[in-house]
């Protein structure tokens, strides 16, 4: 039968069709397969990354939830009181409002409230020892079932129990992850106490393939790498992520999974088309063989090596000149080369460029300032570095909202990038771009470049209908007198842009190393300072204020004193700035107002106390609060207690102020303005709000007895003080010629260093004591 050479040559490529045939289809078996794994490892990964972020929601929006409640005061004072009805109440509400089926408190004594189920309230209970260390977020296992936990400390004031939101990681819980995700992989939490084996408390995993999954875990949990997993299922590309747990021995992970059989069937109809096409070709290859094999090579190697070139990061298209199997296959892989292209120039678009304003973004900017500092200390150059922060812009957000803020930011962006020429201008974030600027010789160039973003940035524009006027602040390093490395370029322009805004804003400043100092210094105080709160390094020291009538004391003045195990005492005015910038000001204002509080409920009842109060505690909401608890801790009468503010609290937010003000004078609180006469307003605070007294600033007091122009002031703020019903108190007393001078103008209250100085709770004791057998000598 192969005696005719067209026999054996339809035979001979028959067999080789039929061989190229198989070689193809198994490369693109093997690169399909490749692919898929590739991307379902990929995916793996992504899918991870949204569990991370709907995690993080989660436990965000539970601990805010858990937060306002655990602050609430009437669900703190139930919790305090015992009132078991008044905080279940409170769980079963924030429960139905949160969509979730488990609330709980854990008290200190380890009781559960809120709870019904005796299993779950069993593996509440064993709770207390991890919320008492402090562990506040995880999963746990609650009556059988896993849990992301969130908690949050219930203070009345001291601490008094923990309030608990969970949320159940059930099947669908886990379905919900699963839609998440590009692919469709199988999610499940598994936990474990100890070193006993890992379960699935959702009945997500069968029990064959528990033991195979359970050492998985163990074996890739700590790199986070997808790897191959063999279950009863075949093989699936897996990965293992560890999750935050709560209680002693509790481990939990997360187990993302694919089979990569389910990843292999899409690619079944296009193993089917190469085989029909095979057959149809094995027909056919008798009659024109050689023209048939010339069609299909040539098409497959051009695929092969479009596949190769892709592999290596080119972008490529093949030629396709067939509507066959092989055209069409080539039309796929053409369109699937265009697409991975696309996604690659988007993925690098958004790595490397802000999606407000276009320009390069942080990422972006290390890269060129590391480049541009390599090729500057490569000839011998230098290179300014430029940071622009645009002043008071919050405030536009806050008030205009955030479009009007968005649009504003890309009309800066846009002015600043026509100022800068050829210079790389970058958007770190916020309202913070920065500028990467070659010199030629000296810093001229860096100033020139300053001054001309500071003029384009100040031109007056409109957005939205609203008329704004911008200014810009600036610190400017050079390289390599300020930093040699983009870490210390960076840091330094920092440090000259804060001291450009605290300079007045709307100029810029070059580093000086003095800077570095002092930024550290500050730093240092800083961490002193949450220390100090934490350790409890204050005391109050009391300044009596006189009453001229019947000259003894009426009332003290609380002073902050900070006892720093090895720099001593610190002074008020080197830690009271850095406590407000950080808001520390507040824990230590609450501490101040119960301390004061309890003092003064040692003294005599016509004695008051007068606490300074910030305009940060003002900011911040639980001022009011803050105040009634420590009259209520101390038991002191409202009369007894006078607060202090100065003019610079109704710079910001008058009407809230004047609320707060008035909320508290009518608890019987008295209110002082302290430092009258130094602001821009005052007469306008006294028409204002009704104060109880103003204290005059001590500047004007030092001059009395020597200027005529101080007397006549110290008169005029006497007598307005009398006509509108409040008390005038002097600052800063310390010579009888200025008592006399005082006594003359009619001021009723004074206060300085001539009766004495500031003095602890002891020697206040002993004021009074003195004050008081004075008195009984005369």
């Amino acid at each position: 039968m192969f005696s005719r050479i067209r026999t054996r040559l339809a035979v001979l490529y028959a067999g080789l069709f039929a061989l190229a045939l198989c070689l193809v289809a198994g490369a693109l078996y093997f690169v399909v397969a490749a692919t898929v794994e590739r991307e379902v490892r990929s995916e793996l990964v992504a899918s991870r990354t949204v569990f991370d972020r709907l995690w993080n929601m989660r436990s965000h929006e539970l601990g805010n939830a858990a937060s306002v409640l655990a602050r609430d005061f009437g669900f703190r004072a139930a919790v305090a009181t015992g009132d078991r009805r008044t905080a279940e109440s409170a769980l079963d509400n924030l429960r139905a409002r949160l969509g979730i089926r488990v609330a709980f408190i854990v008290g200190v004594d380890g009781k559960v409230t809120g709870v019904t189920d005796p299993a779950l309230r069993r593996d509440a209970a064993l709770l207390w020892p991890a919320l008492d260390r402090g562990e506040f977020k995880g999963v746990a296992s609650l009556g059988g079932v896993s849990h992301q936990l969130v908690a949050a400390p219930v203070m009345a004031p001291a601490l008094t129990g923990w309030v608990v939101f969970a949320t159940e990681l059930d099947r669908r819980e886990m379905r919900s992850l699963e839609s998440l995700s590009a692919i469709p992989i199988e999610a499940t939490v598994l936990t474990r106490r100890n070193a006993s084996a890992w379960s699935d408390t959702a009945a997500g995993i069968r029990t064959a393939d528990a033991v195979g999954i359970g050492h998985f875990i163990d074996r890739t949990i700590a790199s986070g790498v997808p790897g191959e997993l063999q279950t009863g299922g075949g093989t699936a590309i897996a990965l293992a992520k560890p999750l935050a747990s709560i209680g002693d021995g509790e481990h939990a992970a997360l187990l993302l999974r694919y089979p990569l059989a389910r990843a292999m069937a899409a690619y079944l109809p296009l193993q089917i088309a190469m085989a029909l096409t095979g057959l149809l070709g094995l027909m056919l290859v008798i009659a024109g063989s050689w023209r048939l094999s010339l069609s299909i090579t040539r098409p497959i190697s051009e695929l092969d090596r479009a596949a190769r070139r892709m592999e290596q990061g080119e972008t490529v298209e093949v030629r396709v000149d067939t509507d066959d199997e092989i055209g069409r296959l080539a039309r796929s892989f053409n369109a699937m080369a265009a697409g991975i292209a696309e996604r690659e120039k988007r993925i690098t678009q958004l790595a490397f460029n802000d999606s407000l304003t276009g320009l390069p973004n942080r990422a972006f900017f290390r890269q060129h300032l590391e480049i541009e500092l390599r090729q500057a200390a490569h000839r011998g150059g230098c290179l300014a570095l430029l940071s622009l922060d645009l002043d008071n812009f919050k405030a536009i957000n806050d008030t205009l909202g955030h479009p009007v803020g968005d649009a504003l930011l890309s009309e800066v962006s846009a002015r600043l990038r026509l100022a800068a020429g050829d210079a790389l201008v970058a958007r770190l974030g916020g309202d913070e771009f920065t500028l990467v600027l070659s010199l030629e010789a000296g810093q001229d160039g860096a100033e020139r470049m300053a001054q001309r973003l500071i003029e384009a940035v100040a031109k007056p524009l409109e957005i939205g209908g609203h008329d704004l006027a911008v200014a810009a602040s600036i610190g400017i390093a050079v390289s390599p007198i300020d930093g040699e490395d983009a870490d210390t370029l960076l840091k330094n322009a920092d440090l000259a842009l804060y001291r450009a805004k605290d300079e007045g804003k709307g100029g810029y400043r070059f580093f000086e190393a003095k800077m570095n100092a002092q930024a550290q210094a500050r730093r240092l105080l800083e961490t002193d300072l949450r220390r100090a709160v934490a350790n409890g390094e204050f005391e109050l020291y009391f300044q009596p204020l006189v009453d001229l009538s019947d000259n003894r004391i009426c009332s003290f003045e609380a002073l902050i004193r900070w006892h720093h195990p090895t720099r001593g005492m610190v002074s008020p005015i080197e830690f009271i700035p850095v406590a407000e910038e950080t808001g520390l000001i507040v824990p230590i204002g609450e501490w101040v107002m119960q301390e004061a509080c309890r003092r003064a409920t040692e003294w005599p009842d016509r004695i008051r106390i007068a606490v300074n109060v910030s305009t940060v505690q003002f900011r911040r909401p639980g001022l009011l609060n803050t105040v009634l608890q420590a009259l209520a801790a101390s038991g002191l009468e409202p009369g007894r207690l006078e607060i202090e503010i100065t003019e610079s609290i109704f710079l910001e937010t008058s009407d809230t102020t004047l609320t707060m003000l008035h909320s508290l004078r009518q608890l019987g609180i008295r209110i002082a303005l302290d430092d009258f006469g130094t602001g821009y307003s005052s007469l306008s605070y006294l028409q204002s709000f009704p104060f109880d007294k103003i204290k005059i600033d001590q500047s004007f007091i030092r001059q009395i007895a020597t200027r005529p122009d101080a007397s006549a002031i110290v008169q005029a703020i006497t007598a307005l003080a009398a006509a509108l019903g409040m008390e005038a108190t002097a600052e800063g007393v310390e010579e009888i010629g200025q008592l006399d001078e005082l006594r003359l103008q009619g001021c009723g209250y004074v206060q300085g260093y001539l009766f004495s100085r500031p003095v602890d709770a002891a020697g206040a004791q002993a004021l009074l004591a003195q004050c008081d057998s004075v008195r009984n000598a005369a």
